[in-house]
């Protein structure tokens, strides 16, 4: 086998123009200019005047949103997620999004279709973002489509979506992490091990609801071990610059909204696995502000503790992953012994990010404790 070299399919023209096989991988820009994302921002939660939304969906999603893209402060997930969504449709991809109950979210947080009260029309903002900047440019679509519970069919049917087209970003969501597990087959023989086998890659995105939130064994964990288990990314310090598939707990709505936009703007296509919140959704620390999605900005693989201002006083360095990160942050305000704590976010597990996790330690020179801490079991999670 390590002498085998498949020959490529034949590619369609939007395969072609990505990057040859062997090439140098490379990231376009994700940050976005503000005032656009403040325009997109309004069109998501824009229906037109015909349309009578729930007055629910008035007073808990439309008017705060609009109150924070304002202020460009205290963005949530599901608006950074929007921006993202509404960004790559004015550049000209498409977006589709499907799963259980998508089109609301599983948290009542997304709400990318609104239904008319009174005649039960459907009608999706952000298929009609009508703004100044975006009046004559051809626009992508967004295609929001709530799947029934087979999520071996509803997986495999993504995983033939994002083959088909890079320049769509296809997003499957399981209702909760552990629900992707009737789709195994599909992840096993498809999305981790496709590109080895026959030289096929996807750009799929899977968003798996985690967190141990007292919602029972099938609603806790996304299994994070598992797909680090199919990941190829070496332990032995050798990096891996293209990995069969991507790993990721972002704890910032920001950081999602450049990984989703990462997704598209590489030359090349991975599936990316994402750890996605539940109580993070509306934690009011993990909020992010409008400027840090604009030019310049990108996402990152690590992220050091903000609350440090003497790096040399730091004793313990506690390496985390996900929301737990907000927990122990809270306890560090509260302990008089904060101040000599640092803790580091571990953002992408795979690949896993060494040398930006090397930079963030290499401050604190007088540390004498690091420890990871996880939320889950012992024997699961990173």
């Amino acid at each position: 086998s390590s002498t085998c070299n498949p020959i490529d399919p034949n590619k369609s023209l939007a395969w072609r123009q990505l990057n040859k096989d062997n090439a140098y991988p490379t990231e376009g820009a994700t940050g976005v200019d503000t005032s656009l994302l403040y325009e997109i921002g309004v069109s998501s939660v824009s229906p037109p005047e015909h349309l009578k939304v729930h007055p629910r969906i008035e007073r808990f999603h439309i008017r705060p949103r609009l109150k924070k893209l304002q202020e460009g402060t205290g963005l949530d997930w599901a608006t950074a997620e929007a921006l993202a969504f509404g960004s790559l449709l004015a550049e000209g991809y498409n977006v589709r999004l499907s799963g259980q109950d998508v089109g609301r979210g599983t948290f009542s947080q997304r709400h990318a279709m609104m239904v008319c009260q009174e005649t039960e029309q459907v009608y999706v903002p952000l298929n009609h973002m009508n703004t100044k900047r975006l009046h004559q440019q051809q626009l992508g679509k967004l295609e929001v489509v709530n799947s029934n519970l087979c999520e071996e069919a509803a997986v495999g049917f993504e995983y033939g979506v994002s083959i088909e087209d890079p320049s769509t970003l296809a997003i499957w969501e399981a209702q909760f992490g552990d629900f992707y597990n009737n789709s195994q087959t599909i992840f096993d023989g498809y999305i981790a091990s496709g590109e080895t086998k026959w030289g096929q890659q996807n750009g799929l995105v899977l968003l798996l609801p985690h967190g141990f939130d007292g919602g029972g064994p099938d609603h806790s964990s996304c299994r994070i071990e598992r797909h680090l288990q199919l990941s190829n990314d070496p332990i032995d310090g050798h990096t891996s610059a293209m990995p069969n598939l991507y790993v990721t707990y972002p704890t910032t709505p920001a950081q999602f909204f450049h990984l989703l936009r990462r997704q598209v703007k590489r030359n090349f296509r991975k599936p990316l696995i994402v750890a996605a919140p539940k109580t993070m959704l509306r934690l009011a620390s993990a909020t992010s502000n409008l400027s840090e999605m604009r030019p310049g900005t990108c996402f990152k693989p690590v992220l050091d503790d903000p609350t440090v201002h003497d790096p040399h006083s730091v004793k313990r360095v506690m390496i985390v992953s996900g929301k737990l990160y907000y927990d122990l942050a809270k306890l560090k305000t509260e302990n008089p012994l904060g101040e000599h704590v640092s803790i580091v976010r571990v953002e992408e597990l795979a690949p896993f990010p060494r040398r930006e996790l090397f930079h963030v330690l290499s401050r604190y020179i007088n540390a004498t404790d690091f420890v990871w801490v996880q939320e889950e079991p012992r024997n699961a999670g990173s």
